[in-house]
């Protein structure tokens, strides 16, 4: 990953086992390419219990619109607490990358209904003036069903060859792709 993971140790020293995870912990957040701006990792030991540390690990990635933050926290040294400061450290990292996945998974599906559900240019391909219905051929070669009830205009006055403007509806017809609107284009006088 080209983006900078700044990666601090406070009051705690790592050995190289635990420098060695936290590199593959990062080497794993390549998946998301330029998403990650910048980064942290913080892992911080003031809290003593005995011979043990609870250990907090905090996981800052600086994305495009946000900043994910996972915490967890862990006991070491001992064979348990070492399972544990492993487990939580996994883990603080994929709560951070889960919630980069989640907004850009958003972003995308946003943008994607946005584009897919927009007024686009068509052309009437087949008109049925018995039961007043329909195909409006789309630019990207999709034919679209309507029907006069989703018709801005008179049907009788339609023509096939006739540019009009269609925005695709979300649900299919028993026909295919469908219409939610379509408007007729009046020729330029």
């Amino acid at each position: 990953m080209d983006a900078p993971i700044e990666i601090s140790f406070h009051h705690f020293e790592p050995t190289d086992r635990i420098r060695d995870r936290i590199q593959e912990l990062i080497d794993e957040l390549d998946k998301f390419e330029d998403a990650i701006i910048s980064g942290r990792v913080v892992v911080d030991a003031t809290n003593k219990h005995g011979h043990k540390s609870v250990v907090s690990i905090n996981v800052e990635l600086k994305y495009p619109g946000g900043l994910a933050v996972g915490k967890r926290s862990g006991e070491f040294p001992n064979p348990t607490g070492q399972r544990d400061f492993d487990t939580a450290m996994t883990e603080a990292f994929h709560v951070a990358a889960s919630q980069i996945k989640n907004h850009f998974r958003k972003r995308h599906v946003q943008e994607h209904k946005q584009l897919d559900h927009q007024p686009q240019h068509g052309r009437i391909e087949r008109l049925n003036q018995s039961v007043k219905n329909g195909f409006i051929q789309m630019p990207d070669g999709v034919s679209l069903f309507f029907s006069e009830a989703v018709l801005q205009g008179d049907f009788d006055s339609l023509s096939e060859g006739q540019e009009v403007i269609a925005v695709p509806a979300e649900a299919e017809s028993p026909y295919g792709p469908q219409a939610s609107t379509v408007k007729p284009i009046a020729p330029m006088a």
